[in-house]
């Protein structure tokens, strides 16, 4: 018996929805396995996030269009990260602002995370923050 290999067809059939019920798969795996570890049942989950067992039963039946801050309160409720940190260094090429090479110079995270800040005077060169 042939073994077939999809990947393939997969790589090319791809689509953002197709990768967002993959994500959201993800996360309900991720989640049903703290709920787990820590001994939860759905009824304490909910709780814990402030939504009713029907609204959290909704969100782990693999939604797709999950929103971040409904992620967050995953997060929160198991003290957990699902979303890892990301650090960017934009040190080298800012196609944004290619046009002003001063403001391209200040502009660098140094694997730090932003501050939630914005100093808007630094993007706009005027705008008062």
């Amino acid at each position: 018996m042939n073994k077939v290999d999809l990947s393939d067809f997969y790589a090319e059939t791809e689509t953002s929805e197709t990768r967002a019920y993959e994500h959201a798969l993800d996360i309900e795996f991720i989640v049903h396995r703290e709920m787990k570890h820590l001994g939860l049942s759905k009824s304490d989950l909910a709780k814990r996030m402030g939504v009713s067992l029907q609204s959290l039963s909704k969100l782990l039946n693999s939604q797709p269009n999950m929103t971040l801050k409904t992620i967050a309160r995953f997060e929160l409720a198991l003290g957990i990260n699902i979303v890892p940190k990301v650090t960017v260094n934009y040190s080298k090429e800012l196609p944004f602002l290619s046009s002003n090479e001063s403001l391209r110079k200040q502009w660098s995270f140094r694997n730090e995370r932003p501050s939630s800040h914005v100093n808007l005077e630094m993007i706009s060169g005027g705008l008062a923050a």
